[in-house]
């Protein structure tokens, strides 16, 4: 009678272990199956990468004259002093003078005192027109491929001039960069 008691236990033993191991393993399938789909949506979603460039960029003649606008130019404030919020307050200033502001955050790797005017060169038509915004600014050239131009705010910033051009005529050649996607095809009716 002790072999049919444990052989009894034994069975006993595994109909535990499948009530356990089933839902466990469904469980298991369940998180893999979607895992799988969660990856497979993000990666649809993201789309297929465009070939080509984004954008199409063309500079005028040199002795044709250009007006540059604050709307044109496009500024990242960034906040590299103490002073909270500071970042905040001048891109709506800038905004309000017609900027078009596209990152406002913190630089806490500068070491600005009062504020720095960063673009792709100190003489570039973009990069005046910001600085003549503000009230003694350092100018610096970062050799930067586009026309976005950073401010960099320090602790001793205490708000834009008072009066500032929100457009200038240029003589050095703007580049004029389209979104070769958003241009229309000519049509003959």
């Amino acid at each position: 009678m002790a072999w049919d008691d444990t052989a009894e236990q034994r069975r006993i033993r595994r109909r535990r272990r499948r009530k356990i191991r089933g839902p466990l393993t469904l469980v298991v399938l369940v998180a893999l199956v979607s895992g799988a789909a969660w990856y497979g949506y993000q990666s649809v979603m993201r789309g297929v990468p465009s070939i080509g460039p984004t954008e199409v960029c063309n500079s005028p003649s040199p002795g044709v004259k250009q007006r540059i606008t604050a709307a044109k130019v496009t500024v990242n404030v960034l906040n590299a002093g103490r002073v909270s919020g500071l970042a905040d307050r001048t891109a709506e200033q800038l905004r309000q003078r017609g900027f078009t502001v596209d990152t406002v955050g913190n630089d806490r790797d500068s070491k600005v005192a009062r504020v720095e005017v960063r673009g792709r060169a100190s003489n570039a038509p973009e990069v005046l027109l910001v600085a003549a915004n503000l009230t003694n600014p350092t100018v610096r050239s970062d050799n930067r491929d586009d026309v976005s131009v950073d401010i960099v705010l320090g602790s001793d910033f205490h708000g834009l001039a008072a009066k500032g051009p929100t457009a200038m005529d240029v003589d050095t050649p703007i580049p004029v960069c389209v979104d070769p996607r958003a241009t229309e095809t000519p049509t003959v009716d």
